[in-house]
């Protein structure tokens, strides 16, 4: 894993760096000052104690689904916590109603085949309910839930939970690895 103090995105840092990163690469950074979704809206950094991460695939065989493979994974874990999420198609994770998750995934083909896919995570953990105003749709976060939970160990638990989907989409004819 590669932690980062500080970065525009690790989705950005992935990308800048793909040609040296191996596949199944973790970018984590404690703070991140540009991240985006999709259709290049704004993530809103909400603190340290909140993960934004990265994970690299390379050679992928496929990536339909895979964002809501990622969103299935994301729920298992908050599941593992008491919590009921929801996905709202195509890219976030709710927890009662309100954004709690959201996703972005990234690619790059090379003739017909999918040279690498970039997964880009933002879990707000910890965020105060003031913070919380500065986002454009209802959102949440894990402590206003009643959940106290480290990034270190949600993202645990998240590649825990991806790395059982890949397992399970390996022996099936769409594979994402």
């Amino acid at each position: 894993m590669i932690l980062l103090e500080e970065i525009d995105s690790t989705n950005l840092y992935a990308k800048r760096n793909i040609d040296d990163l191996a596949h199944g690469t973790v970018i984590r950074a404690k703070r991140q000052t540009g991240g985006r979704g999709q259709f290049e809206r704004k993530w809103v950094d909400l603190g340290s104690g909140n993960l934004f991460a990265s994970i690299v695939l390379k050679n992928v065989k496929m990536s339909g689904g895979l964002t809501l493979a990622v969103a299935r994974a994301i729920c298992s874990v908050l599941e593992e916590y008491g919590l009921q999420p929801q996905i709202k198609p195509p890219n976030d994770v709710l927890i009662n109603g309100k954004k709690a998750a959201g996703i972005l995934c990234e690619s790059a083909t090379q003739g017909q085949n999918l040279k690498w896919v970039i997964i880009g995570i933002g879990v707000n953990l910890h965020a105060h309910k003031e913070d919380l105003a500065q986002i454009d749709r209802p959102s949440t976060a894990l402590n206003l839930e009643g959940v106290d939970v480290q990034p270190d160990e949600f993202l645990e638990n998240f590649m825990s939970q991806l790395y059982n989907l890949e397992k399970l989409y390996e022996n099936s004819s769409n594979g994402f690895r």
